[in-house]
């Protein structure tokens, strides 16, 4: 979250895409000539756009995913805004203009149940890991791998202000738990994927919920963060996870 009162992170976001218009525009402008912190905060979203459009450029030359396309073509009429995953990372750079996939009700027993049930307490792990920074969190990357079945590393999300405080086993599944500004927690609950792609970002109860799925791995992230924050902390958690 931006810590400007009258700039949130969705203003600088549609600033740096040039999508304000008029008044608010200039006022964004303003506040960043005023204030460094929010000028530096700037640069880095622009930073990570940049190195998005490097990462996932070469994607945008490939056909895309069939079922990707479905799920467009199942919801025409609506304007489809940025996502922070991957599949939405190509759809962007291919020009595609996307909104947060919704798919049918997540309150049926799946992967967003369990990832709550485990950040809430709920799911007891068979193993927990004190974390203090990104360097000793991946000495564990070989722990997530084998919970996981994949081929990942636990993420930096250092660029929002979060960092690995714990991680959670769970016998076939893993929890990272992240600590963040204020004191927030964002936590990140990965396992096998049974094989289909899914895309979604949702509120409930206060918390704002992003679900990743491609053929490899489930990912589920939650936190108490804006739409826009969410849509980069999902970018870095992708990145992270497969560099």
């Amino acid at each position: 979250m931006s810590n400007h009162p009258l700039i949130s992170d969705e203003d600088l976001h549609a600033y740096i895409d040039g999508a304000l218009e008029g008044d608010r525009a200039l006022a964004v402008r303003n506040a960043l000539a005023r204030d460094a912190a929010l000028a530096e905060r700037a640069a880095l979203f622009q930073a990570d756009k940049a190195m998005l459009k490097a990462v996932y450029a070469p994607l945008t030359q490939r056909p895309l995913p069939r079922e990707w396309v479905a799920l467009v073509r199942q919801r025409p009429g609506r304007r489809w805004r940025q996502a922070g995953t991957i599949a939405a990372a190509v759809l962007i750079l291919a020009g595609v203009s996307l909104t947060w996939w919704h798919f049918a009700s997540p309150w049926n027993g799946d992967v967003v149940e369990t990832a709550l049930d485990a950040r809430d307490g709920t799911l007891a792990p068979t193993q927990y890991i004190v974390l203090n920074d990104i360097a000793q969190a991946h000495r564990y990357d070989a722990a997530l791998r084998q919970a996981t079945a994949s081929n990942v590393h636990i993420p930096d999300l250092s660029r929002m202000g979060y960092r690995p405080s714990g991680l959670r086993l769970y016998g076939t599944a893993a929890e990272l738990v992240y600590q963040g500004p204020q004191g927030r927690l964002f936590t990140l609950y990965l396992k096998r994927s049974d094989g289909s792609a899914r895309f979604d970002q949702f509120a409930h109860g206060g918390l704002r919920v992003c679900v990743w799925q491609d053929d490899q791995i489930s990912t589920v992230m939650v936190g108490d963060v804006s739409v826009a924050a969410m849509q980069r902390l999902a970018i870095l958690t992708y990145t992270g996870l497969s560099s």
